[in-house]
């Protein structure tokens, strides 16, 4: 049924998914659906933790085979964007589609992992790990560099929504080669803040 939806999300809304639907293309009966899942929630949040699961384990193999930790951050930034243009719907469910969706372990763990991960890439060490039991002190410490990782975070999901939303519409739809143009153009951001541009430019003000 995972692999079915994800075939269905490839060019239909994730508003537009039923059971029923769903039901159909695998060709069961609809109460048959219910003897593997709960709900039709449990499922796509299980389907979104798998695609946690990728992105970590993509982003661990950008660690591997990149020169240095700006060069793994920059690639990671790209296939992210990327995987949100190539697939809208997954990329929606996510990130947000599904209220209170930390409130489901899995989609807890897995998500809570790629932001660890995602710190220890900035870092180059693990800081954290969502197991940890913070005090007060702790958080104290840890409160700058959570807000870099959180900053960081809202950019990539900031940067996926220019394109996600009507990608054919988008503001490179018209260039030659539309993907290169993305690399280059998020290349230009990335640099602004890794090399301290947007500071000095602050700085320069009368």
């Amino acid at each position: 049924m995972r692999i079915a939806t994800v075939r269905i999300l490839k060019t239909e809304r994730l508003e537009d998914l039923s059971v029923r639907r769903l039901a159909r293309e695998v060709k069961v009966a609809p109460a048959n659906f219910y003897n593997h899942y709960g709900s039709l929630n449990n499922l796509l949040l299980e389907i979104a933790a798998d695609y946690f699961e990728v992105f970590r384990e993509q982003a661990a193999h950008i660690g591997r085979t990149s020169a240095n930790r700006t060069e793994a951050l920059k690639r990671t930034v790209f296939y992210f964007v990327d995987f949100a243009r190539s697939h809208p719907q997954l990329y929606r469910l996510m990130f947000g589609y599904i209220p209170d969706a930390y409130t489901y372990p899995r989609y807890r763990l897995t998500a809570g992992a790629a932001f660890e991960d995602l710190m220890e890439l900035i870092y180059g060490y693990k800081v954290f790990t969502i197991s940890d039991d913070f005090g007060p002190n702790d958080m104290a410490v840890l409160g700058s560099k959570v807000q870099i990782g959180y900053g960081m975070y809202a950019m990539l999901c900031g940067l996926s929504n220019l394109f996600v939303a009507n990608d054919s519409e988008g503001p490179f739809a018209n260039a030659s080669d539309p993907r290169e143009s993305i690399v280059a153009f998020l290349n230009g951001i990335l640099d602004a803040f890794i090399k301290g541009d947007l500071p000095k430019i602050l700085g320069a003000e009368p």
